[in-house]
């Protein structure tokens, strides 16, 4: 039997941070993000390996402004969240990548664009407000999907697939009616049933033991789309999380590529650019010694490795 290997990078810069991060304590929490991700665009040539990247839409541009009121993109229907008050966008700098490199990215996607072989370009939401989001309207969400579609098509990327912001699923029609054939559904890890801190020690030790991880197989949420299940997340080396050793790393990749290989199932890793550039050179390692267990295991024939918008036609 053979299984498949997905591996998908969330790219946001800011954008899944600012509620909480300024852009200083970013820049010092994760120094030389577009450096990491030349890293692991280096690696995945080297081992001929088509990645997922994520990207928020915002990180399509080089620039934006406010209108005359103030407001940033007004284009845009607000999307109200539960869990935090006011404009979305009030914290949008409203400036250019040279000023305010963290929230726009062109340059990187011109990098994924020129990256060999050719990557896959997914949709991370435009502003990473939360679909799941019992406050995130309809028209909030297809205002959304909307902005997307046109800043990818505005450089000639069709979008397939879609990865939620923090992974809170809603408003899957959409997707479907924008033309997303992929999504990434949440881990079906045992401690997500565990919530609060409890949930988030319980999930440290699931990856300083290298636990096995779950692995899916796909199947179609609505007509025409199909949730594509992730299983497990490459933790960043920090603080706490530096109890996770490589050997952990590499044993849980391991077990994920052996479970989908004998159950015919996908074995979907993810992280964020974020993530490696915690400890940039522990991290690009731990990541090449990833990879190179991924393409042995597809040079032996036990694996696949493929982009997300492309596995639904392996289940269909």
């Amino acid at each position: 039997m053979t299984g498949v290997f997905a591996i998908t990078f969330d790219t946001e810069l800011i954008w899944g941070s600012f509620d909480h991060v300024s852009p200083r304590d970013f820049n010092k929490r994760y120094p030389e993000i577009r450096r990491t991700i030349r890293s692991i665009l280096e690696l995945l040539e080297r081992y001929e390996i088509v990645a997922t990247w994520a990207v928020v839409g915002h990180l399509f541009l080089d620039s934006c402004q406010r209108d005359d009121a103030g407001l940033a993109h007004p284009e845009l229907v607000r999307p109200a969240q539960s869990w935090r008050a006011g404009d979305w966008y009030a914290l949008d700098p409203c400036t250019d990548r040279r000023r305010d490199p963290l929230w726009y990215g062109d340059d990187v996607l011109d990098e994924l664009l020129a990256a060999r072989p050719a990557q896959e370009i997914a949709c991370h939401s435009f502003g990473h407000a939360l679909y799941g989001d019992l406050a995130m309207t309809p028209e909030a969400a297809r205002s959304d999907v909307e902005a997307c579609v046109a800043v990818a098509a505005a450089r000639g990327i069709t979008l397939r697939s879609f990865v939620f912001p923090r992974n809170r699923e809603g408003h899957h029609e959409l997707l479907r009616d924008a033309g997303f054939r992929a999504y990434r559904g949440a881990d079906p890890a045992w401690h997500g049933r565990i919530q609060g801190r409890a949930g988030r020690l319980a999930h440290l030790l699931d990856q300083a033991a290298g636990f096995a991880p779950p692995v899916s197989r796909p199947h179609e949420r609505l007509p025409g789309l199909w949730n594509v299940p992730g299983s497990t997340l490459l933790m960043e080396h920090t603080g706490l999380r530096r109890i996770v050793s490589r050997r952990a790393r590499l044993r849980k990749v391991r077990l994920g590529l052996r479970r989908a290989a004998e159950s015919n199932s996908v074995f979907h890793l993810w992280t964020h650019p974020f993530n490696l550039a915690s400890d940039r050179r522990y991290m690009i390692s731990t990541l090449d010694a990833i990879l190179h267990e991924a393409a042995e295991a597809r040079r032996e024939g036990r694996v696949v490795i493929e982009p997300m918008a492309a596995i639904p036609d392996r289940f269909a």
